[in-house]
């Protein structure tokens, strides 16, 4: 398990390079001059080739990303160009943000996906099913920022019982929570439905039905708990891609986090806060992935005898080609 884990660690050094060459390439092309951004239009060519030299934009872009890296391992981001704070300064406090309204959307996705799921599957094959499936696909279909205007609509404008923007206050957090989990409904519906049903035609269910225990005890003392495993990973799943895809709405509602922080950093040509931003998410969903792996183990020892088992298998392979 201990190896596991390091070889798991391991692949974050691949990953991070993969993701800042690729920001590095697409700086090369993208159009616009840092420093002619940083120091305005009024500035002369002295003073944007001055500062040009400064930010080391002049040197080759081999040089510029070494540099980086090496700056990266000692534990530094790069310097923001706007505000000469360290990047990573700048980012920690819009990632704890990032990660409430992340977990409080997993939270109310799992909560609906999950009651909608075990509906479905207790109703399979009636209109009760049909409507769950209809309402799980809709909010699934219909794109995220549209949800959050909707919500705005109704929530800001007409009732005024929530902010519109910023999260000054508790109820800010809410509209943005509700509107990623609600995105995420449809797939925890799907997966807790499909489980479930499997779970059911299990023989062990149809013996608990045949000694007469009740469909209540049999539902949420023996089919649930099994069923949990797949939705399990499912929200291991859905933390990783609520932290890389709330750049929009986080811009919609205001949102001081780190998808908002990588937007604005971007149109002001900010490649350092850009750059340090992606390989924090990298870092960030490669730890989440990482602890979910470990908590299906956990979860399901299975998964541990197959880790083990395999591990165990090529030690045999390499003592047979050695003898």
């Amino acid at each position: 398990m201990v190896k596991y884990i390091i070889k798991r660690l391991l692949l974050l050094i691949p990953i991070l390079l993969g993701v800042s060459a690729i920001i590095f390439a697409l700086k090369t092309v993208t159009p616009g001059d840092p420093a002619r951004q940083i120091l305005g239009n009024d500035a002369t060519e002295e003073q944007v080739e001055a500062k040009r030299q400064e930010l080391g934009l002049n040197d080759p872009v081999i040089v510029q990303y070494v540099r980086y890296i090496a700056g990266v391992v000692h534990g530094d981001f790069g310097t923001s160009y706007r505000t000469g704070e360290p990047v990573l300064s700048e980012i920690a406090p819009r990632l704890l943000t990032s990660a409430k309204i992340t977990l409080g959307a997993v939270a109310i996705g799992a909560f609906l996906g999950i009651l909608l799921g075990i509906l479905s599957a207790l109703k399979k094959y009636t209109w009760v099913d049909s409507v769950v499936l209809v309402i799980s696909m809709f909010f699934q279909s219909v794109p995220e920022f549209v949800v959050a205007l909707v919500l705005i609509m109704i929530f800001a404008v007409k009732l005024h019982v929530l902010p519109a923007t910023g999260i000054d206050t508790p109820l800010g957090y809410i509209m943005p929570m509700l509107c990623v989990g609600l995105s995420s409904v449809a797939g925890y519906t799907r997966i807790t439905r499909s489980s479930m049903l499997e779970v059911l035609g299990e023989d062990y269910i149809r013996t608990a039905r045949a000694k007469g225990q009740t469909e209540n005890n049999i539902t949420y003392h023996h089919a649930l708990r099994n069923a949990m495993i797949p939705v399990a990973q499912s929200v291991g799943t859905s933390l990783g891609n609520s932290i890389g895809g709330g750049m929009v709405l986080e811009t919609v509602f205001g949102v001081p986090g780190v998808g908002k922080y990588i937007v604005d950093s971007i149109t002001q040509r900010n490649y350092p806060s850009v750059l340090g931003g992606a390989l924090i998410i990298a870092i960030a969903l490669t730890v989440i992935n990482l602890i979910v792996d470990i908590s299906f183990v956990m979860i399901d020892p299975r998964l541990k005898t197959t880790i083990i088992s395999g591990s165990a298998r090529k030690k045999a392979k390499k003592a047979q080609a050695a003898a």
